[in-house]
């Protein structure tokens, strides 16, 4: 029995739903603010927002404070890039390097972090695949035209 795309994205949608708006209510449109910084792009990222707010309550030392907000600062500038991006309608593999790029950032700023708190974070910045696979797709997509 062959099912129809359409009908198949259409029950996937319906069976999806309810845990999608549960995942991004009260999440998109936000921003958050971490010690001096307040971020610019977390609006695309209910994950971003519920990470930084969850790491605003375990850091307490101030010398805690500085990987906490150069993880919070390279998160907001990948998700920049990726709303340039979306906007455009193409990547240009500069923009993806540098994606690529204020990820790892992020993530060796929530390793050290991590360290200092006593507290694996990789779990909490998984979220940050999801946008580099997202353009990374445009990237292929453009490959594939050209």
């Amino acid at each position: 029995m062959k099912i129809k795309r359409d009908h198949l994205k259409s029950v996937l949608f319906e069976e999806l739903s309810p845990w999608l708006i549960e995942q991004t209510e009260g999440a998109l449109g936000e921003q958050v603010t971490f010690a001096e910084y307040t971020s610019e792009n977390f609006d695309i990222c209910p994950g971003a927002v519920t990470t930084f707010l969850k790491l605003k309550g375990l850091v307490s030392e101030d010398e805690e404070i500085k990987p906490a907000e150069e993880a919070m600062r390279a998160v907001d500038d990948l998700l920049g890039i990726e709303k340039d991006v979306m906007a455009k309608g193409f990547v240009t593999e500069a923009e993806f390097m540098l994606m690529l790029e204020k990820s790892g950032s992020a993530r060796v700023a929530a390793g050290q972090l991590g360290a200092m708190i006593g507290q694996n974070l990789a779990p909490d910045f998984l979220f940050i695949g999801d946008h580099i696979i997202k353009v990374a797709r445009m990237l292929e997509d453009k490959k594939d035209e050209g």
